[in-house]
Parts: structure tokens; C-alpha cells; sequence
């Protein structure tokens, strides 16, 4: 778990600079919208892969507490709490 909690950390920060990129492109003063739509492309491409990596995360706490946590909760918990469910798998 804490591989995979890395993992989003790492992959959360990239589609955060892609996003800056992006954003950096619409500016008036570098204005290109061809570059701006790329990272936004690769920004989704991150996002979804995180996403199953969210997916992947919370179905180990899913497993861990037999069900008593479900998947959705599993994902709120790693989405607003992951300090507490890093160390609660540390």
C-alpha cells in the first residue's frame, strides 16, 4: 500500500505541472492553443491512471478491514484523509 500511495503522490504532482502547463499556454502573452491541448491530453491520460490506481488503493483497504470500509468510502478516505490511511499502513 504505501508503493501504491507513492505512486498517486508521484503521479498526482505530474498531471498537477501538466495542468500548469496547459494553462501557461492560454495566456495572452504565449498563447498557443496546440500546446495547451496537449497537456491537457496528457493530463487526462494521468488522470486516468490514477484513477485506477485510486481503484487499486481502495480496494486493499476494502480487503484489509473484510469489507467493513467499502469501496467508496475506501476511495474518500484516500482522496481526504491519506495521512491518516498512510499511516495506518506504515
Amino acid at each position: 500500500m504505501k508503493k501504491l500511495l507513492k505512486k498517486i503522490e508521484a503521479m498526482e504532482v505530474q498531471m498537477d505541472k501538466a495542468q500548469q502547463w496547459a494553462e501557461y499556454w492560454l495566456q495572452d502573452e504565449h498563447f498557443d492553443e496546440e500546446r495547451s491541448n496537449e497537456f491537457e491530453q496528457e493530463s487526462d491520460a494521468i488522470y486516468e491512471n490514477l484513477y485506477q490506481l485510486f481503484g487499486q488503493a481502495a480496494d486493499q483497504i476494502v480487503d484489509a478491514t473484510s469489507g467493513q470500509i467499502d469501496k467508496v468510502m475506501a476511495m474518500t478516505m484516500i482522496r481526504c484523509r491519506r495521512k491518516e490511511v498512510k499511516r495506518i499502513f506504515a
